[in-house]
């Protein structure tokens, strides 16, 4: 199925408190002077929350491939948003002669404004669709700034349903909680207002833009957005380029195969959920350390270990110098409660008796 696209200066120390503006000539120059550093220090201060500049601020923009382009987070926690998930994001956008196609968009509102600002400095042309890779709010959270152009919001209906529970239970998470109602002011999830089964393509200004659903890896639905024609696969949290991934609810066998498929796509630029775009190489280093930590934790299940023997055995992952190494004792515990999961799973099959 296609989509096509919705429409006190020392000079003055001496003088009487209150005259300085009335002080020598030299002496007002160098107040004058002051008064524009403080106005230019508090222009620099405010300009991160603006999104006025890439190069010093917490994020870059990569042109990828022509008109294709990447948000790609810096390693900063934000102070705003899910405190759970304050490490925003990657996202993207491809430029069209007839729209914007926007592909995640971070964690909160107000590092999407930053994504919006880098579009408006390239097109006027407006967004015509966003897409979610997964429901995870650190992909997600953004939306709602892109509401005003009334876009396609696409996702598999799994994650548009995780998403919708998600703005469900909102209110409740925050109303006992300060700490979480302060961070997260100004936040309004939106979830998605379209989704696609297997996969759909959707063709906007003569680009043709592939929407996979890939199903449970990383998290519940998971999508892979394609660019035949760019060789570009924008992967979301299924790969996270030297970050410790997230280990929760995820499927790990399927999520290895899946990046065994993956890897033997035709693809130049994988685009992943945090770290830097890159090549088949850092997909397999990635596939690597899941098939290790999967393999370890399982062995050592089987070996009668708990799950604090295995975090003080396993912690810190050696051989590794990725970001958000605090994730790892519960990278540790998320797949130790999978497999305990699906041992218990099978115990249950086993013993039930047929009707």
């Amino acid at each position: 199925m296609q989509h096509q696209g919705p429409a006190s200066s020392p000079a003055s120390q001496n003088k009487p408190r209150g005259r300085s503006w009335s002080c020598s000539h030299s002496g007002w120059v160098f107040s004058f002077s002051g008064f524009l550093s403080l106005i230019a220090a508090l222009f620099v201060f405010a300009m991160p929350r603006m999104g006025l500049a890439a190069d010093d601020s917490y994020y870059d923009i990569q042109e990828v491939k022509p008109n294709v382009f990447v948000w790609v987070a810096k390693d900063i926690l934000n102070q705003e948003g899910d405190p759970q998930f304050n490490r925003a994001g990657n996202a993207g956008f491809v430029i069209t002669p007839e729209g914007v196609v926007v592909i995640n968009t971070t964690n909160s509102p107000f590092n999407a404004r930053t994504l919006l600002y880098e579009i408006r400095k390239r097109t006027d042309q407006p967004v015509r669709y966003v897409i979610n890779t997964g429901a995870s709010p650190d992909v997600m959270l953004g939306n709602e700034s892109f509401e005003d152009f009334q876009p396609s919001i696409l996702s598999t209906p799994r994650a548009a349903q995780e998403m919708r529970d998600y703005k469900n239970g909102f209110p409740a998470r925050i109303e006992g909680n300060w700490k979480i109602a302060a961070s997260m002011r100004g936040v309004h999830p939106l979830p998605p207002t379209g989704t696609f089964e297997k996969e759909d393509t959707i063709k906007v200004g003569g680009q043709e833009i592939r929407l996979l659903n890939l199903g449970d890896n990383a998290s519940p639905g998971d999508a892979a957005v394609y660019l035949p024609g760019s060789k570009v696969l924008f992967l979301g949290n299924i790969f996270e380029n030297e970050y410790i991934p997230r280990i929760s609810s995820s499927n790990m066998e399927h999520w290895i195969d899946t990046l065994r498929k993956v890897e033997s796509w035709s693809v130049d630029v994988y685009v992943p959920g945090h770290g830097q775009p890159a090549g088949r190489a850092r997909v397999q280093q990635f596939r690597g350390f899941l098939e290790w930590l999967y393999g370890s934790v399982r062995s050592g299940m089987h070996g009668g270990k708990s799950l604090g023997q295995l975090q003080a055995e396993l912690v810190p992952f050696p051989n590794l110098h990725w970001h958000a190494t605090e994730l790892e004792p519960e990278a540790v515990a998320g797949v130790f409660r999978m497999l305990a999961r699906k041992e218990n799973q099978t115990s249950s099959f086993v013993q039930t008796p047929d009707p």
